[in-house]
């Protein structure tokens, strides 16, 4: 079976085996963004992933609740994608900073929330953990085992669990108890991505995918292969692991007549035109900034940036897709996953390319080429 998905004029693509996936999240809000930026769930293509997130919901009072009453209208016609797609997994997003001190008050609140909408399970986003919370993850990826009993009693298919966590090597020793965590964990979302951004005084690509040859101290840690790779060395089962695939730039004003990586840098580039935050350009925004401007490619890294006025903007690409998706088949990973759906091309208009080379479809023929 093959899914897909596309960015910046690219592709997202992964060939879907018993171990492979591709999990897309949904931002609710983007269904806010202006014009063409303006990203519904209406506007998900139920073929393109074998899973759909759909981020966020919120914590209150121990309990899991809609963060807005507008979302129960989008849990409603998210879930109902899969009478499109039968193959197609559901889950809900929860940060998880909010998480309290009474378990079986949240365990319930979970359970009864996502049966009630009709979602496939649970992803504990839990990107920025605290070194005092690292056991009490531990403690709520225990969910699973609530799961299994409530799967059991009420003869239905078990919600699953997954966790999206932190792909930096200091918070992965500070904040995870990998292997009793993977013990519990259907997936494990590794954050691939926003390895460096424009909070740093110098040019980088926020999503390598090996080190970089000016990479220095802890620095030669920060791509996709070392992430993937340590928390698989730490105990979690490869199988267990979804590489992060971004479809946005992070881009940087430059502040010298240097444009190379490594370059001194001011601060941000300029806010998206439709998503509005500085130095965030998503993958549809970056078409335009970059219409007719050549792309470098960084070799050591596998990956491309670009240069427009005084902007540095590093992304990814058809190539650059294929090398990562090439490099998460040989080392036998479970899958990817995109952030997010509403940051691609999704309707084929910004990069002149048409809709077949959306972020999805990118993944798709990079593993079908391999």
């Amino acid at each position: 079976t093959i899914v897909s998905s596309s960015a910046s004029g690219l592709t997202f693509l992964v060939i879907l085996t018993s171990t492979s996936r591709l999990m897309c999240y949904y931002n609710s809000k983007a269904a806010d963004r202006p014009a063409m930026g303006k990203f519904r769930v209406s506007d998900i293509d139920p073929d393109k992933c074998t899973h759909l997130i759909f981020g966020f919901s919120d914590i209150i009072e121990n309990e899991l609740v809609p963060t807005t009453v507008n979302d129960v209208q989008q849990y409603f016609g998210f879930n109902a994608l899969k009478q499109r797609n039968p193959l197609l997994k559901t889950l809900l997003a929860v940060g998880g900073e909010k998480f309290g001190t009474e378990k079986e008050v949240f365990i319930q609140s979970v359970i009864r929330l996502l049966r009630a909408f009709n979602f496939d399970g649970l992803d504990v986003d839990w990107r920025y953990p605290a070194e005092e919370d690292k056991q009490r993850f531990t403690e709520l990826c225990k969910l699973e085992t609530a799961f299994v009993d409530e799967g059991t009693s009420s003869n239905q298919e078990r919600l699953i669990l997954a966790a999206s966590v932190s792909a930096e090597r200091s918070t992965i020793d500070a904040g995870y108890e990998v292997e009793e965590i993977a013990m519990h964990l259907d997936f494990i979302n590794v954050l691939t991505f926003d390895f460096h951004g424009p909070w740093e005084s110098v040019t980088a690509h926020h999503s390598p995918l090996f080190q970089g040859s000016q990479d220095t101290g802890d620095a030669i840690y920060s791509n996709t292969a070392s992430a993937l790779e340590y928390w698989r060395d730490q105990g979690a089962p490869e199988e267990k692991l979804n590489m992060g695939l971004g479809a946005f730039g992070r881009a940087f004003s430059l502040s010298s007549n240097s444009s190379a990586v490594g370059a001194p840098a001011s601060g941000p580039g300029e806010e998206g035109c439709y998503t509005g935050e500085e130095g965030f350009w998503a993958s549809y925004e970056t078409c335009l900034y970059l219409d007719g401007v050549q792309n470098h490619f960084i070799s050591d890294q596998k990956v491309p940036y670009a240069t427009t006025e005084n902007q540095w903007v590093g992304f990814d690409d058809t190539t650059s897709i294929n090398t990562k998706i090439n490099y998460l088949k040989a080392n036998k990973f479970g899958g990817a996953f995109v952030w997010s759906l509403d940051l691609d091309d999704f309707r084929g208009e910004f990069c002149n390319q048409g809709s077949a080379h959306s972020l999805p479809n990118c993944i798709i023929s990079a593993a079908a080429a391999t």
